[in-house]
């Protein structure tokens, strides 16, 4: 080999090996975060907390059942959203970062794998609560459209504005009901209209989630988002009606894939991205 090509060769293995270790280095790209959200860090996120209702913090059996688990839940939403209604049961030690809620029909073991604790906990009766500070990219009136397999619940700065549930946990002490009938099918129900929230482009309010899984078989949660006035494309008729695409709520750029066969709502693509705060 000559020195020429020898340089040549060296300049392609370090430039190869540098590229390599950049990858190494990088945060994991969008596409790779798991429906529940990501371990690392790699940008301004919403943080996730797994709670365990049929464990204490001890890690002792609550008698928990699924009559009671939609008592804890109207609590904890009554309570106005107040942690210590959880902290009552099994927190599991590491939290999941998340931009999004858009999980398809899947296993309910999903739930405690992404976070690493399917030894720890069987797959019902948990809960997830994610929360951090958002603001709007715009001014306006926004509201969120969700379902939740069992459980979909929204407050803004303290104040429930969504409670999109199952039909069977029912919660009449927070007694929230939409001003709209239901939407489009999304996995086990349908998309339910939250409150309106007039806010300022950059306005930073405080997000809380809560989703969870009761009867531990079937899971399945989405958040999608409107804006009063936005004009949005509309589904095929059916027998049910139609209905407006409104597009996935996120705090980042993320190319969610498109419903096929998951009884997935149908969403709008390349919605607004809203600004996330560590």
């Amino acid at each position: 080999m000559t020195r020429a090509r020898n340089r040549s060769f060296r300049s392609s293995v370090v430039a190869t090996a540098r590229a390599v270790a950049l990858l190494l280095l990088a945060p994991l790209s969008a596409s790779a975060q798991d429906e529940f959200g990501r371990a690392d860090v790699s940008e301004a996120a919403l943080m996730g907390s797994l709670y365990d209702l049929k464990q204490t913090q001890n890690r002792r059996p609550t008698a928990m059942d699924q009559r009671t688990y939609g008592a804890v839940v109207d609590e904890f939403l009554s309570s106005g959203w107040n942690e210590s209604v959880l902290n009552r049961y099994y927190r599991v030690t590491r939290p999941l970062f998340t931009t999004q809620i858009f999980m398809p029909v899947m296993p309910a073991s999903r739930g405690p794998s992404a976070f690493g604790a399917e030894a720890l906990m069987k797959s019902s009766l948990w809960v997830i609560h994610y929360k951090g500070q958002v603001a709007p990219p715009s001014d306006g009136e926004w509201r969120f459209w969700g379902y939740g397999g069992e459980i979909c619940a929204v407050a803004v700065n303290g104040k429930t504005v969504l409670v999109a549930n199952h039909i069977l946990v029912n919660t009449p002490l927070i007694n929230w009901q939409s001003a709209e009938p239901p939407g489009q099918r999304a996995g086990s129900g349908r998309l339910r209209a939250g409150d309106w929230i007039p806010l300022k482009a950059g306005q930073i309010v405080d997000l809380d989630i809560l989703i969870g899984e009761r009867g531990g078989s079937t899971f399945d949660c989405f958040l999608l988002i409107e804006k009063k006035g936005e004009s949005y494309d509309l589904t095929a008729r059916t027998t049910k009606g139609q209905y407006s695409l409104y597009p996935v709520f996120q705090l980042a750029p993320f190319s969610t894939p498109a419903p096929t066969g998951t009884r997935a709502p149908q969403f709008a693509p390349n919605g607004p991205i809203w600004k996330a705060f560590q």
